[in-house]
């Protein structure tokens, strides 16, 4: 299975990507080429059964065992393992190389079954994290004709692991941070590419990973937000792309374009909805499986609006993002209150916003 518009390298937003996969649970190998370097993921009905890339190689598998398993991987372990590892990267396999070596880890005994599951894991955060700041390339989806029949020593939620390297990312950011510097930096996520100026591979994230917050609501308020059992009504009607029916209700079309301008290219059908009069009767007509609208429009409150569609059973499990004209506590502390899955203030940060939608719809 090839995916369209995968011969030549053109503008790529791997979290879209991503979201496409998941949602469709596509089996196979995603094959990312972008500057010479390769990217493989093994893909099994939208879930990851590993991951990795032609510039992590040997490094990152030496490194990812000696941090998780300091002593069953020894410094002979290691020697023998990069003897194994060459005659496939030798032969050109150097992708399927990386896969091989955790399988000679475990028939040695050197570490469990379990333990190969938390390798790849860690392997396939670095591998998504390098990913995710890819601004152009090709991909193909390829069947697993071309891929050895290796056991599954795990199967990985593809979400999980965004908002993992999110948070790895931030961690390490704020320690890099702790010094002299007057400016605290949130690190660049996992899946915090810049939508406004995608990056090119190599390229200082500092800026982006600032923007990126794994918090809904933007800043701490004690309260968790509770996940909602949701699957997007697009994925049952069809799987052509774009796969997801978004509908922005604002009676700013400025807005509403500039919201059209950041989707370009992605995922995202968009319904605009300029009447608010109309607004709950326009939404019965579109089955949206996400919801985006204005705290402040003419003539209706936002926070209002939310609460009465989280009442009613059609979008009781909808996502919905409230955009405020400027974001503040009362505003982010409303938002809980009426339902509000996202609270974002304007004008939008376009990565801080596909990453939470990624996380929202995936």
């Amino acid at each position: 299975m090839v995916l369209a518009g995968t011969i030549t390298q053109k503008t790529l937003h791997p979290l879209t990507l991503l979201a496409q996969l998941v949602g469709r649970q596509v089996s196979g190998e995603l094959l990312v080429v972008s500057n010479d370097v390769r990217w493989s993921l093994w893909l099994q009905r939208g879930k990851l059964l590993f991951a990795t890339s032609s510039q992590n190689g040997f490094d990152a598998l030496r490194f990812e065992g000696r941090q998780l398993f300091p002593e069953a991987i020894s410094d002979l372990v290691l020697a023998q393992l990069q003897l194994y590892h060459r005659q496939y990267t030798h032969q050109g396999d150097d992708l399927s190389a990386d896969y091989r070596a955790v399988r000679w880890l475990v028939e040695q005994e050197h570490i469990t079954f379990d333990q190969a599951g938390q390798l790849i894991r860690a392997l396939a955060v670095t591998t998504i994290t390098s990913l995710l700041r890819v601004s152009r390339g090709s991909y193909e989806v390829n069947s697993f004709s071309n891929i050895v029949d290796y056991p599954t020593f795990c199967t990985l939620d593809i979400r999980a692991l965004v908002e993992q390297c999110h948070q790895e990312t931030e961690a390490l950011s704020s320690k890099r941070d702790s010094g002299p510097s007057s400016e605290t930096s949130v690190p660049k996520p996992k899946s915090a590419k810049s939508l406004d100026t995608l990056p090119t591979p190599g390229s200082d994230m500092r800026a982006l990973l600032k923007q990126a917050s794994s918090n809904p609501f933007e800043s701490p308020l004690g309260v968790s937000t509770p996940d909602t059992a949701f699957r997007p009504a697009s994925m049952e009607r069809n799987s052509a792309s774009p796969c997801y029916q978004l509908v922005c209700i604002d009676s700013d079309k400025r807005a509403i374009q500039e919201l059209r301008d950041f989707l370009e290219d992605t995922v995202f059908s968009i319904t605009s909805v300029d009447d608010v009069a109309t607004a709950v009767a326009d939404l019965a007509k579109c089955q949206p499986d996400l919801i985006m609208l204005t705290t402040a429009m003419d003539g209706l409150d936002g926070f209002d609006l939310c609460s009465h569609l989280r009442r009613h059973p059609q979008y009781k499990d909808v996502p919905i993002v409230l955009l405020a004209k400027k974001s503040n506590l009362i505003g982010r502390i409303r938002a809980r209150l009426c339902g509000a899955s996202f609270y974002i203030g304007k004008p939008i940060n376009r990565t801080k916003l596909m990453v939470k939608l990624f996380t929202l719809l995936v």
